[in-house]
């Protein structure tokens, strides 16, 4: 037989307050020795289920209830857990949609990385482990292995989530939105390594992407998810060219955004934010014995300036101090030199009481929902928790209606307001978090990634609300992204950062058609195209 996965008629259910709902609904498909599947559909549409399906790794409220899953032959769903266990340990990896959530922050990334290698290599193993971490794009590997989850960028988290995965040379990888942080060139550094790794060890791959460009790049075939149940399965090519299905057709549509331009900007008005000769040091040990430091320019001599209803991006590769920028104007890293200017108010000269009084003006959507919101409250607790708090003039009904707009909004139904975060998927939970910051009417909003777990017709919906609201709130946007290409279509100006510093900064449509700058035109020819006749 050619297949090593089958999966047939799969059937799973979720029961949540004691109420039982159907989520998989009858799922067959087979892949092949070194095929390369992608899984694309909406966020919600079952994706990552059918793939913790096939690693066995689903909550206590999943219950399969009926359909096989043939691995090698095997229908892993009746074996033991033990059994189970060596399959995952040599033969089926995953990478994980969330590497936050994946990684102990209680152990460094060397000890880490090295439970991958347990009962496998004795001799020479970090030099074993420093290879593999340099193949997905880390450079500074002796650095990094020494380094713990929360001193690493997202990028640079779910390089090492890579890393993990293909340790062990798969016969099977499936891979959740491997590449969703990950900037242009070591998304395509990470594309190239596994069709390189499948070709070498005859592995195959789940490719499970919301990026119709990555899924052309990588795929041999499609198959697309709606509503627990596949309506399409197809060659790529046929896939990129002649879709059969609508949804399909509605897919590839929305893989182009164009933002609906802004035309009030006043040029000659005040800016929103001014940041001027920026600068955020590490301190570092260099020796575990010596007692000497060593400094890390995470930030170096950084200007931005953002007028009323202006949206201002920064692109650059991970760690190249993007989030950090988002972090130092929000007052969750200490600067070193420097000064932020919002609404003309310098925020470092403000106590703590009018601080939080004024934070209600600029609010940030993190790159990581699901450790930003709280495991232990209810969505709408989570949205309300701000306005309660930087608005206590407003009373309960106003509150409700606000949450109820709101909710409607973000593209989510009413009954996620009494939910908890770990019953959304990625995406819906990235939607919570857009809309936990909405609710403030905020003069200036900061987006880090705020778009990158969501799939394309839902990223279409929330960026067109985000330019809605620009329009007519006038809202400024510190748009912090790697989608060059994404960028392209919804900013007014742009910044690109290289290593702490800003090696290029102008109008957007300048910078695109014409860069002046080495790195930008080594960003820009890494965008990744959708292969087909249009």
């Amino acid at each position: 037989m050619n297949n090593i996965l089958k999966v047939n008629n799969l059937c799973l259910s979720i029961n949540s307050n004691n109420k039982e709902e159907e989520i998989l609904k009858n799922i067959n498909f087979e892949i092949n020795k070194s095929e390369v599947v992608s899984l694309i559909g909406e966020s919600g549409s079952g994706k990552s289920l059918t793939a913790l399906s096939i690693i066995r790794l689903l909550e206590k409220s999943c219950c399969i209830k009926k359909g096989e899953i043939i691995f090698t032959n095997k229908n892993i769903l009746k074996i033991q857990e033990k059994e189970m266990r060596e399959i995952r340990k040599n033969d089926i990896s995953m990478i994980f949609q969330e590497p936050m959530r994946s990684l102990n922050p209680i152990m460094n990334i060397y000890s880490q990385i090295k439970e991958s290698f347990v009962n496998k290599i004795n001799k020479n193993l970090t030099e074993k482990i420093l290879n593999l971490l340099v193949s997905v794009g880390i450079h500074d590997a002796e650095r990094v292995i020494n380094l713990y989850p929360h001193q690493l960028s997202g990028g640079m988290k779910q390089r090492i989530m890579i890393a993990m995965a293909i340790a062990c040379k798969p016969k099977l990888l499936i891979a959740d939105e491997p590449t969703t942080s990950l900037d242009v060139t070591i998304q395509k550094q990470v594309l190239d390594l596994l069709l390189e790794l499948k070709e070498k060890l005859n592995m195959s791959i789940l490719f499970i992407t919301h990026d119709l460009a990555v899924a052309s790049q990588i795929s041999d075939r499609i198959i697309v998810m709606k509503d627990g149940k596949i309506i399409e399965n197809s060659l790529s090519k046929n896939f990129f060219t002649s879709p059969e299905n609508s949804y399909s057709k509605e897919l590839l549509k929305s893989s182009v955004y164009k933002r609906n331009i802004n035309n009030s900007i006043n040029y000659n008005s005040n800016n929103i934010l001014d940041v001027t000769n920026l600068k955020v040091y590490y301190k570092e040990k260099e020796s575990f014995l010596l007692n000497k430091y060593i400094y890390t320019k995470a930030v170096d001599g950084i200007n931005i300036s953002i007028k009323p209803g202006m949206t201002h991006a920064i692109i650059g590769e991970s760690g190249s101090g993007k989030t950090t920028i988002a972090k130092a104007i929000m007052g969750l890293t200490s600067i070193t030199a420097g000064k932020i200017k919002i609404l003309n108010k310098d925020i470092s000269e403000l106590n703590s009481s009018k601080k939080r009084d004024f934070r209600k003006n600029y609010q940030m959507i993190f790159q990581d929902p699901f450790s930003s919101l709280n495991p232990r409250m209810r969505i709408g607790a989570i949205i309300k928790e701000g306005l309660c708090f930087l608005k206590p003039e407003i009373n309960n009904h106003d509150v409700n209606l606000i949450l109820n707009d709101v909710i409607k909004n973000v593209g989510l139904k009413y009954d996620s307001l009494y939910k908890y975060p770990h019953e959304f998927s990625g995406g819906q939970r990235q939607r919570i978090a857009i809309a936990r910051v909405l609710v403030l009417n905020p003069k200036l909003l900061i987006c880090d990634e705020p778009t990158s777990s969501l799939d394309v017709t839902v990223q279409e919906q929330v960026l067109d609300l985000l330019s809605n609201i620009q329009n007519k709130r006038n809202i400024s946007y510190l748009f912090i992204s790697h989608d060059i290409k994404l960028i392209s279509n919804i900013s007014d100006t742009i910044s690109i950062m290289n290593k702490g510093k800003i090696v290029e900064s102008g109008k957007t449509s300048d910078i695109i058609n014409k860069p002046e700058n080495e790195y930008t035109q080594k960003l820009l020819n890494s965008v990744p195209e959708i292969n087909r006749i249009l």
